[in-house]
């Protein structure tokens, strides 16, 4: 019994190992060509890959037209986003009108006025920026240079107020000798409260820097009727050259007998200033004339109406070319005046023209003071109906 179990069990798997066989053969010839189709389409990615890294002269300039409007997009969005930075930080003060004038009637502290019959409403498109011209070499702030030297005097004062609406500056010639109540400091830098003194010395009463700008700033805005101040703008000796070079020089028909500090400034001469010439112009005066600022300040404005055409009519092929003025003078001046604002003023005014008929002098009554120097008290009825022509706008 056990042996024909035996043959039983063997014929078994006799049987199941063929059959095993017959499954390999089987499966042999069908695996190979799975093998061969994968590595077919193996071969065709291969290819797929090559043909991609091949680009058509279609596809090239395609990329390169994208790379372009990135390299020219960029510069164009920084310049916007400036613009729109600049816009909201150049009006942050308010009109405070700070003196009375006989038959005005004012409202909500000046933003409307009443005066001889008529309603003028404040401009509020308007921006103002106080330009100084300091008496000394460079910004030094050494507490004891201070001391002994002080910070300097302004001693030139040009306010520009810009329209920017319609594009339109106007500058206002502040003479220097103009009396205004000025905040004092000590030694110490405590406060002494406001003087009676011109206005040069509202720039001394401070660190030769910001702290000087700003009670200059203070003490001009009070002379004018509290005109908001928004921007300010300080230059030493050293910078006049290189903003008279860096537009080619400035060309003037020379006011006065200037050939005692330089022989080619003759009396009606047309001279184009360079170098050290452009110092020399603005800056010369007599002393021993209480009205000798009179004639210098003349001469400031012709020079300044000259500077100022040359620069917007270059500034219509380059908008940059306030920033690039700012930054040749950077160690030489002291402004509140960031790239942000420069670019948006830059975009306003770029069209716009500029004559002698866009500044403005203020008529002065002028005095010998206690100690001998000049002191200029304005016609108030004059300054107060000049500031309404260039600040305000008649609503009826």
């Amino acid at each position: 019994m056990k042996e024909v179990q035996n043959k039983n069990h063997t014929d078994e798997a006799k049987r199941l190992n063929e059959e095993l066989d017959q499954n390999l053969k089987d499966l042999q010839p069908e695996s190979k060509e799975a093998f061969q189709g994968f590595e077919v389409k193996e071969e065709k990615n291969e290819k797929k890959k090559k043909a991609k890294k091949k680009k058509t002269p279609k596809q090239i300039i395609k990329r390169v037209i994208i790379v372009l409007a990135v390299i020219i997009l960029l510069p164009c969005a920084a310049i916007v986003g400036m613009w729109a930075l600049g816009k909201g930080s150049l009006f942050g003060g308010k009109m405070k009108m700070s003196k009375n004038v006989d038959g005005v009637k004012v409202q909500n502290q000046g933003d409307l006025v009443i005066y001889n019959g008529h309603k003028y409403q404040y401009n509020k498109d308007i921006t103002s920026i106080l330009f100084m011209g300091v008496d000394r070499d460079k910004i030094n702030t050494d507490e004891e240079y201070l001391k002994k030297h002080g910070a300097g005097q302004s001693d030139t004062l040009f306010l520009a107020a810009v329209n920017t609406s319609t594009g339109k500056i106007s500058l206002i010639n502040v003479p220097r000798d103009i009396m205004a109540y000025v905040k004092t400091y000590d030694e110490n830098g405590k406060y002494s409260g406001r003087k009676l003194r011109q206005l040069c010395l509202a720039y001394a009463y401070g660190d030769g820097k910001a702290k000087s700008c700003k009670n200059a700033v203070d003490a001009v805005s009070k002379v004018l009727y509290g005109i908001p101040i928004d921007s300010y703008m300080s230059i030493n000796l050293s910078a006049i050259s290189v903003l008279n070079d860096a537009v080619g020089g400035v060309n003037v028909q020379v006011i006065g007998d200037l050939t005692s500090v330089d022989p080619t400034l003759k009396e009606g001469a047309n001279v184009t200033l360079l170098g050290g010439q452009a110092e020399t112009y603005v800056r010369s005066r007599e002393f021993d004339p209480l009205d000798a600022n009179m004639a210098r300040m003349q001469r400031q404005q012709q020079y300044i109406t000259a500077f100022a055409q040359k620069a917007l009519q270059e500034m219509k092929g380059d908008l940059t070319l306030p920033l690039d003025l700012l930054n040749l003078v950077s160690e030489n001046s002291v402004t509140n005046l960031s790239a942000p604002k420069i670019t948006y003023l830059a975009t306003k005014v770029s069209g716009s023209s500029f004559s002698s008929d866009n500044i403005y002098s203020i008529d002065c009554d002028i005095k010998e003071g206690e100690t001998g120097y000049a002191e200029y008290y304005p016609d108030e009825t004059k300054l107060f109906e000049m500031i309404l022509k260039v600040f305000y706008t008649q609503i009826s």
